[in-house]
This record gives C-alpha cells, structure tokens and sequence, in this order.
C-alpha cells in the first residue's frame, strides 16, 4: 500500500515546489527573528522616552504573548478548516498593518493595543509555517529543511540588530518608528509570496476526503519539480485514500491529545517547552537591561545572533542523523549542557556575563529547533494543527507570566535569572527522557510507531 511519503521520497522528491513554499514561509521565521530581538530594545526604549514604571514595561512585554497565546488556540482551532494557505495571507496582511500602526502609535495605550492585536495575528502565522513545511519534505531531510527554516529566524535577528546599530543610539534612545516601520516590511512579502507560491498540502486534503483536490496537488508538484516520469496510477490512489482512512479512524478533538498513541508524550512536550520558552523569552527581555546595566552595546547581541547561526549549522549536521540516538536525545543532552552553563554564569557573574548568554543562546537555539521539528512530526496530520497549536499555546503562555516573574527576581539579583535557568534545564532532561517515540528518519503518519 503506498502513501504519501514513498511518493514524497521515491518520486516527487525536493523541488521547485518544495523551495517555493520553503521561501514564502521562512519569512513568517525572519519576522519572528525580528520581533524577538526588538522586544527587549523598544522596552528599555520606551521606559526611558515615555517615562514608564516597573508594572507598564512588563504590562508591554506580557500583552504581546497573551496575544501570541490567543493566536495559537485560534490557529490549533481553526484554520484546518479555514485553510492554512488563507489563514497565513490574511494574517500575516493584518500582521504588517499592525506593526506599521505601531511606528505611529502616540499613546502607552494604543501602544498596548497594537502589541495585543499583533500578538494574536503573529501567534496565527508561527506554528502554520511549519506544519506547512513538515507535510511536503520527504523524511530523510526533514530536520534539516526545518533547521533550514531556524537559521532564517536568526537571519531576522542579525539584520534587525544591523538596524538597530544604524537607527538608535543605545538602548535608551534613537529613531526606534523607523526601525518598527522597516521591519514591517517582510511580512507585507511573505502576504504577496502565500498568494502566488503557497499551496495547501497534498495531505491536507487527504485526511480532508478531498481525494480529488489532493491528487491533482501531487500532480501539480510532479510538474512543478520536473518529475516527468511520474504518473499517479489508479492503485496508488487507492493506497493513498486506504492510508488517509487509517489516519482518520480516530475522532479529532481536544481529548485525544492524551489518549492512546499521544498518551505520555503531550504532556510531556508541553512541560519541555514551556521550560525552553521560559528561557528563551526571559533571556531576550533581560538581555537589554543586562548589556545597558553593565556599559555593553549592540555588539554583543549581533555575537550572539552570529553564534546561533553556527548552531544551527551545528545541528543541521545531527538532527537527522541517530548518531546521538535520535532527537529526543539531543534534548537530554543540550538541555543539561545549558543547565551547567546557567549555574556557572550564576556564580561567577559579571565575569562570565557575556559568555553566559552567548553560550546559552547557542544551546537555546539547537533546543529549539529540534523540538520544532519533534512537536511538528509527532503528531499525525489529523492531529498536526490542534496538536502544535496548542503546544505553542502553552509554551508562549509562559511569555505572558514572566515579565511579572523576571523582573522582580532582576531586581533583587541581576544574575539570579541564571539560577533558574538551572532548575528549569534538568526538570527538562527528565521530562525529554520519558518520550513514548522517535520520529527520526520515520515518515509521517507511520501508523507502525502510533498504533
């Protein structure tokens, strides 16, 4: 019986389909690169030029991941019924007038609402793309392709923080609209890329019963990646709908998260990735503070971009690889590295401030682009949508709760964040060692590893 992933891998292969829809959504990763390294700046901008209190910069700075919160229930929801492909356009359309409204906003108040609105339209787009992606690569370079997607994500930060050299004059004052307003920009391109390049996946319509629809996408992409030999015959289209059908038996809702094949490892991947949100957003919040409280400037930040774009050429090497035992590995072991080094920068402080956070940042990026790619090939494509979203819920939840956590723990101790970091890597390393499976190398939707 064939499916969609022998076909992927044996016929259709990576082509210009693939890189078409490979381009359009690596700007959805870019912009989130943006948008990560200009938090923290506009925060310690604002709370200097519009006279804000403790409580305002962290109301800022929470407003925006309530958003991002309500973004991913809406897509985990939603838009396998609105379609991905429409949802992306439209948001990200909505997500550029948003951002270019808040180079203009005047009042703390309207301010707070465009960080709102924008958080909910940004939290729609990130876990769309990829799950997008996930569905058209074939398995044997899935994490690469994902990890692909990551460096473009940092990409967004390096050029967003060449603006910020360009733009202010430290992390206090400068022209910070016209820096809001030009990072607007990849999204109106990523808007008019989903309109022409984007298309909804083969699997979608599968597990949809829209079996017409998704041969004539499998033949588009045959055309498309010059795949002149292939012809869908009528016994793979019955393999085709015989495997959507197996996919499909189960109901799909909220409680099957945690029954059956998914029993053990959603939780387990919510409790891992709220610890690595946790990190990663506190980090970029404080980073400002900590380089403006100590004389350091935007240097720093671009080191630390540069070193996680040579972590992502680090794990793009591994992460399709089992060399390490497969990528619930990786997290054991990048999760205790980062634990060793937050625990050493909490001691020793000042000295090792700006190792600290650019060894960190490192790890943190590798971390996270192997759950991205675990959360988004775990989960069948029935589940995909419901199951990502709601993992990317939870993990930006903890985005909303932290300013009011960090902050407080800044203030009595600037390095006491570190300590945490600590504690947070090895509950991490315990929860990754309980993962039920290991999709490395394994196709998606293999009803073998979920049954």
């Amino acid at each position: 019986m064939v499916n969609f992933d022998q076909l992927l891998e044996e016929s259709l292969k990576m082509g210009s389909f693939q890189k078409k829809s490979l381009l359009v959504v690596s700007l959805i990763d870019f912009s989130d690169g943006v948008e990560k390294t200009i938090i923290g700046i506009m925060l310690t901008i604002l709370s200097h030029e519009w006279k804000l209190d403790q409580s305002e910069v962290s109301n800022l700075a929470s407003i925006y991941f309530i958003g991002i919160v309500g973004g991913t229930m809406f897509c985990a929801f939603n838009t396998d019924t609105i379609g991905r492909q429409r949802t992306l356009m439209l948001s990200s359309m909505i997500g550029f007038v948003c951002m270019l409204w808040m180079s203009l906003a005047q009042t703390y108040l309207e301010m707070f609402l465009l960080r709102l609105g924008f958080g909910f339209i940004f939290g729609t787009t990130i876990p769309l793309g990829h799950i997008v992606i996930t569905e058209i690569i074939p398995a044997n370079i899935r994490g690469s392709v994902m990890t692909f997607i990551a460096s473009v994500f940092i990409v967004g930060k390096i050029y967003c923080t060449f603006l910020c050299m360009a733009l202010l004059q430290g992390f206090d004052e400068g022209h910070w609209r016209i820096l809001v307003a030009l990072n607007s920009l990849p999204l109106l391109i990523c808007c008019i890329g989903s309109v022409m390049y984007l298309r909804e996946s083969p699997r979608y319509y599968l597990v949809k019963q829209q079996y017409q629809q998704a041969f004539e996408e499998i033949e588009l992409i045959a055309l498309q990646n010059n795949s002149t030999n292939f012809q869908l015959t009528n016994n793979m289209k019955e393999g085709l709908i015989e495997n959507s059908q197996q996919i499909i038996r189960s109901e799909t809702n909220f409680k099957q998260l945690f029954k059956g094949k998914y029993e053990g490892f959603t939780i387990r991947m919510w409790v891992v990735f709220i610890l690595t949100s946790f990190i990663e957003c506190s980090l970029y919040i404080l980073m400002p503070f900590w380089l403006h409280q100590h004389n350091k400037g935007f240097e720093i930040i671009l080191f630390m971009m540069i070193s996680e774009l040579f972590a992502n050429m680090c794990i793009y090497k591994v992460i399709d690889s089992k060399i390490f035992g497969g990528r619930q590995k990786l997290v054991i072991y990048i999760a205790l590295i980062i634990g060793v080094i937050s625990l050493i920068t909490y001691i020793q402080g000042e000295e090792l401030l700006v190792f600290g956070m650019t060894t960190i940042s490192f790890f943190l990026k590798m971390m996270f682009t192997t759950e991205m790619v675990i959360m988004n090939e775990n989960y069948t494509t029935q589940f995909r949508s419901m199951g990502v979203g709601l993992t990317q819920t939870v993990g930006k939840f903890t985005g909303a709760v932290i300013p009011f956590i960090i902050f407080p723990i800044f203030q009595i101790n600037p390095f006491l964040p570190f300590l945490l970091y600590f504690i947070c890597m090895l509950i991490q390393a315990i929860f990754a060692y309980q993962f039920p499976f290991d999709m490395t190398q394994v196709q998606l939707d293999c009803v073998k590893v979920f049954s």
